[in-house]
């Protein structure tokens, strides 16, 4: 990775979990109660998912930069999860983690709720 260096230099400015050497540790980062990843002597690309969010969006041609050597996208994208309908048991996009029905069922599922609920409402009734 050639930003490494601007990388490290971002990281010893601006970074708040980075406090230099402490403790008898080398560059320390208190997140990983040992050594920032950053500052180690292999070649790989690391992860920090404080420096990414955090602190990288500081300087926009080295996040751009960043993101493109680990082929991440800049934005944060979240897909709608795949859920199986409690009825028929098709998968669909949920748009909430409460949904529990597909567009077909999910009329249908309304009235038949509606219909339970006003039987038991009149049976309360009819019971007085």
């Amino acid at each position: 990775m050639q930003n490494k260096n601007r990388i490290k230099r971002l990281v010893k400015n601006n970074c708040a979990c980075y406090f230099g050497a402490k403790y008898g540790i080398p560059s320390y980062c208190c997140l990983q109660d040992g050594p920032c990843v950053f500052f180690a002597q292999d070649d790989s690309l690391p992860c920090c998912t404080y420096f990414e969010n955090g602190v990288l969006p500081m300087d926009e041609k080295l996040d751009q930069e960043y993101k493109s050597d680990r082929n991440v996208e800049s934005e944060f994208k979240t897909a709608k999860s795949r859920v199986n309908c409690t009825r028929c048991g098709g998968t669909f996009s949920a748009n909430s983690n409460r949904q529990k029905y597909c567009e077909k069922c999910r009329g249908k599922a309304r009235k038949e709720n509606i219909r339970i609920r006003v039987r038991k409402f009149r049976q309360k009734d009819d019971s007085m």
